[in-house]
């Protein structure tokens, strides 16, 4: 059975669970199928997420899309950030079915603050999540629970065992 990890925050936090990665956890989006967000809801979710990791290093490599008008407008009025970023925010949309954004980044730059920011974040982002590639493994979260997979996150129950484990990796460079 895996501890939940509770939140205290006056805003009355849903239980955190942290479990590996199943199909149930996180059942897979059909690839057709009416559209279920437009690119202005894709980029505002991005956005946030910059927003968010900004506060835990540098983020890149485009940097916060403007909200405008058109598409056309946005995509001309969006500036490069950082070539060489802390956490690399992907920023292609690839399709209007899937709720989610890959960041790129070195597993000791993921800490407990960073985790409750990004979960604090989902709250406002029902059936979206962030995914973190990490060098030996990945993290999944959504608002109510952190999936992780690899060998580095095993037996991981906590917010606070995953980033035990992250900060654990910089000592193995």
């Amino acid at each position: 059975m895996q501890k939940e990890t509770h939140l205290s925050d006056p805003l009355n936090w849903p239980a955190i669970r942290v479990v590996p990665f199943t199909k149930s956890e996180c059942p897979p989006t059909e690839d057709s199928g009416p559209p279920l967000f437009t690119w202005r809801d894709y980029y505002t979710f991005r956005n946030s997420a910059l927003r968010v990791l900004g506060k835990y290093g540098t983020v890149g490599p485009s940097g916060e899309m403007p909200i405008l008008e058109t598409w056309e407008e946005s995509e001309d009025a969006w500036k490069p950030r950082n070539q060489n970023p802390d956490f690399y925010v992907v920023s292609d949309m690839y399709n209007k079915r899937y709720r989610w954004n890959r960041v790129e980044a070195s597993p000791w730059l993921i800490n407990g603050d960073a985790l409750t920011d990004l979960l604090a974040m989902l709250l406002d982002w029902p059936e979206w999540c962030i995914y973190f590639a990490l060098v030996d493994g990945g993290l999944t979260i959504f608002r109510n629970r952190i999936l992780y997979e690899g060998t580095v996150f095993e037996g991981c129950a906590s917010i606070s065992d995953l980033a035990d484990r992250c900060a654990s990796k910089k000592l193995h460079i």
